[in-house]
């Protein structure tokens, strides 16, 4: 009979990189904040990778204070030699790599297929889709070198549900494009023993959010569950896909939306 994993610390022996680690807007975590320090929380090392100091900083000092281990990495992961970078930055602080969050997103504008420019097209495909591609050619080296590991990319619920009225087309077109990433990484790199999974997630309430001002109360509302969805409902999913308690979970997509996707009707 096989051994119920420990529960208590997941994630201990592992080391993670998660991009976009850093929080925007204000106070409070956003996604990818959540997930890095909950992934400290069950005992990773992890790799905090932002295009700001401050906000990677800001994680990183939770964290430590926390007294886990992280340590901050500069990086724009839209740059494939940065990516190498920040990869071996990992290997050679940490001695190896297990987990890999892809958690940069953005490019919400552009408008439809009529009206979005071709910089908009190219921003959403290279912020959305090439960032995600950019760390994980670099990591699954490395991880098929170790014996396997994790990689968790993230969408949204946009990606099956767009915004209605012109929102976003490129932004729509890249997130879609993501989940057909990560369904083509999990069977390509299956027998490297290296899972790859993706988290849709809903209408989150961040600080990044706040700073846009997005009606609050709206997004409270457009969801069946009567809760608000908060980074840290993220950052659990992520714990979930990184551990080895889902070792016979590969290629899924995972809506975190509080049965957003399950309305009949556009919010």
């Amino acid at each position: 009979m096989t051994a119920h994993p420990d529960t208590a610390r997941r994630l201990s022996g592992k080391v993670a990189i998660v991009s976009g680690a850093g929080t925007h807007g204000g106070s409070g975590v956003g996604n990818g904040a959540a997930a890095a320090i909950v992934f400290a929380r069950e005992g990773a090392k992890v790799v905090l990778v932002d295009a700001a100091r401050e906000w990677a900083d800001a994680t990183r000092e939770i964290i430590e204070d926390e007294g886990g281990d992280a340590f901050t990495a500069i990086a724009d992961v839209t740059n494939p030699d940065e990516c190498a970078n920040v990869v071996e930055s990992a290997v050679e602080r940490f001695g190896g790599l297990h987990i890999l969050h892809n958690n940069v997103g953005g490019g919400g504008g552009g408008g439809s297929v009529d009206v979005a420019a071709d910089e908009d097209w190219l921003r959403s495909a290279s912020v959305n889709l090439m960032s995600a591609i950019n760390m994980s050619r670099h990591a699954v080296p490395r991880m098929r070198s170790g014996g396997g590991g994790s990689i968790i990319n993230v969408s949204s619920v946009t990606a099956l549900r767009p915004k209605p009225f012109r929102s976003s087309a490129p932004y729509t077109v890249s997130k879609s494009a993501v989940v057909g990433l990560t369904k083509a990484m999990a069977l390509d790199h299956a027998q490297d023993n290296i899972r790859v999974n993706c988290i849709m997630p809903g209408l989150i309430w961040t600080p990044r959010v706040a700073g846009a001002s997005v009606e609050r109360e709206m997004r409270k509302t457009s969801t069946p569950l009567p809760v608000e969805g908060r980074g840290w409902d993220i950052g659990w999913a992520a714990l979930y896909l990184a551990s080895d308690e889902a070792r016979f979970v590969t290629g899924i997509v995972l809506p975190v939306d509080g049965g957003f996707l399950l309305t009949s009707a556009p919010n």
